[in-house]
């Protein structure tokens, strides 16, 4: 009877192997859910920049110009045109935190640019970090 003990609980290996187990399974978890938003969020920018410019683009059909900021699509800038709001103040910040970028002369061939720099929030970037315009 003395021969056969019964096991009391688990060993310190049998627990460091769960222990990694999960650990590993955590990460990947994490790096699925992160990569995931980070794809939302320049989605969200893309669609964003695209709303704006038609907002843009309804402020220039209402008044007969550009703004001269993107402000000017929320607040009247007095013009008697002016028949906005065209956007939201929410609107005019990227996923980043970051204003969005306007200027009534585009350095693409278009008649204005709208861009956000992304999650690196500076110019340049490639991947998920690249600009984001309204010329893409």
């Amino acid at each position: 009877m003395n021969m056969r003990r019964k096991q009391q609980g688990f060993s310190l290996i049998e627990v460091l192997v769960v222990m990694t187990i999960l650990a590993v399974i955590f990460g990947l978890v994490v790096s699925n859910v992160t990569g995931g938003q980070d794809k939302a969020k320049y989605k969200e920018a893309q669609i964003m920049v695209q709303k704006l410019s038609q907002a843009v683009a309804e402020f220039n059909l209402d008044t007969g110009n550009y703004p001269d900021n993107l402000s000017e699509l929320v607040n009247d800038n007095g013009d008697s045109m002016w028949m906005g709001k065209y956007a939201k103040e929410k609107d005019l910040i990227d996923p980043w935190g970051e204003p969005y970028h306007f200027s009534p002369s585009s350095q693409h061939g278009q008649s204005f640019d709208i861009y956000s720099y992304g999650a690196d929030k500076s110019p340049g970037g490639d991947k998920l970090a690249a600009d984001i315009g309204n010329w893409q």
